[in-house]
């Protein structure tokens, strides 16, 4: 043994830092969970240049770096949420609509199994139709969409077929999810088509401009969006494309616009939407390791993943609080 040498990879370890990569543990059928992650490494559906299949692994790699505790609320995940991680869906190399029946059937076989969300990790943003239509496969209900982007993602299939651009279009044509029951928000100037923008308003789709989040805040808007919607869905199916995000906060983005969202307002808006229940899945799409600086949209996005898990447990907290409180009556 040479002295003061390590073998190679080694990191120095704090056993009283518990990472967020040693809490998750792998999917296995029987195991007792509240929620699972999925990634889905395609981003050849991309219509703009995108390595963002890459974002699964660096999701994962930046939950070796993190905590499952929330200072703000001295709360620990693990003491609430038990958290699974199934593993990628298999991407053919060529046939991308193989890819896409695969998320769909991958979302439907978990759907089926287990009530409690699903965090899919993209890839680019093609894949939302598919996990959409998973859980129409499997009988989940009536859904709802939350849908935080700077595009409508309205594009239509006849140029182009099914990519990142089309998702919406898709689900709504399809008849999956009617147009009155999607809200997108953050929606940006001069980075969406006119044709667009009247497809969503003809359809009944709720759009609020990043502009008006300004003004309104996005908190309350995402609260009266939410109420509603469960007015008349079962579920809300939520969806976050990280070019929703001003480029100050998610520089590693196939198609930055500047005028975007703030990170603060969108980890206490999914909180508070995870924590309010009748939560389907949460997708994170459209970010490329290969673009980014720092790692920073990674973590950008293992933040917003956190943040959603963070109203889960809060929700389990309170839940088992106000268990405890009624059972000291006489």
């Amino acid at each position: 043994m040479i002295p003061h040498t390590v073998r190679p990879g080694w990191q120095f370890r704090d056993h009283e830092d518990v990472k967020v990569a040693d809490w998750i543990r792998p999917y296995t059928p029987e195991a007792s969970l509240d929620a699972a992650l999925l990634g889905v490494p395609l981003s050849k559906t991309s219509i703009s240049h995108s390595a963002a299949f890459r974002l699964p692994a660096a999701v994962r790699a930046a939950f070796t770096a993190m905590t499952p505790y929330s200072v703000e609320h001295a709360l620990d995940l693990r003491e609430h949420l038990n958290v699974l991680d199934i593993g990628d869906v298999e991407m053919h190399l060529t046939d991308l609509a193989l890819c896409h029946r695969r998320i769909e059937e991958a979302v439907a076989g978990y759907a089926a199994q287990h009530a409690a969300p699903l965090i899919v990790m993209g890839g680019d943003h093609s894949l939302t139709a598919c996990a959409v239509a998973g859980f129409v496969r499997a009988g989940r209900g009536r859904m709802g969409i939350l849908h935080f982007d700077a595009h409508h993602d309205l594009r239509n299939t006849a140029d182009g077929g099914r990519h990142n651009g089309t998702p919406f279009r898709t689900i709504v044509e399809a008849g999956w999810v009617r147009g009155e029951d999607i809200v997108q928000l953050g929606l940006r100037d001069f980075v969406n088509a006119p044709a667009h923008h009247a497809f969503a308003l003809r359809h009944g789709v709720t759009v609020i401009s990043a502009r008006r989040v300004r003004r309104e805040g996005l908190l309350p808007l995402v609260q009266a969006a939410h109420a509603n919607l469960l007015n008349r869905v079962d579920a809300i199916y939520v969806s976050f494309d990280l070019d929703a995000l001003d480029p100050a906060f998610a520089p590693g983005v196939p198609a930055p616009a500047p005028g975007g969202l703030t990170l603060p307002e969108c980890m206490e808006a999914l909180e508070w939407i995870s924590c309010q229940g009748r939560i389907l899945a949460l997708d994170v799409v459209c970010a490329d390791p290969a673009q980014d600086v720092r790692d920073l949209t990674s973590r950008t996005a293992a933040f917003l993943i956190l943040s959603f898990l963070t109203g889960l447990a809060l929700r389990r907290r309170d839940q088992a609080g106000a268990g405890n409180a009624g059972g000291g009556g006489s």
